[in-house]
């Protein structure tokens, strides 16, 4: 796979694949278990670590001490990241609820909207 974005977080063709690793995982995996289940025997270990260190970085991946070494899972699925990702764009403003409103107008997709009150009424009735 290619460069995509994640999160609103461009990520190259290796950070791609590794995600896609610990997106498939059952839970945490080592820097080698993620490495072995890349398949590409040619790539080094050291390139996957730094990998995961990027991603760390753009915090797209957590990490957990493991005796001597650390453990790594994805921060969470693609919608979680980009939710996480609009929450943080929306607190990093003076006007949040101005921001989501001039978004919110923005929308030209009706199915989107439509989408959106319902979820909009779930939250209500979820908060009563």
């Amino acid at each position: 796979m290619g460069r995509r974005t994640v999160a609103g977080r461009r990520v190259g063709a290796l950070e791609s694949d590794v995600l896609d690793v610990l997106w498939s995982a059952a839970g945490w995996l080592s820097g080698r278990e993620v490495w072995e289940r890349l398949g590409d025997p040619t790539r080094a270990y050291t390139t996957v670590m730094t990998v995961l260190g990027r991603l760390l970085d753009k915090g797209l991946v957590e990490r957990v001490a493991d005796g001597k070494g650390h453990r790594y899972r994805a921060a969470g699925d693609p919608d979680e990241l980009t939710a996480q990702a609009i929450r943080s764009l929306l607190s990093s403003t003076t006007h949040p609820k101005l921001a989501l409103a001039r978004f919110v107008d923005s929308l030209d997709d009706p199915d989107l909207v439509a989408e959106l009150a319902v979820a909009l009424e779930r939250a209500r009735r979820s908060r009563r």
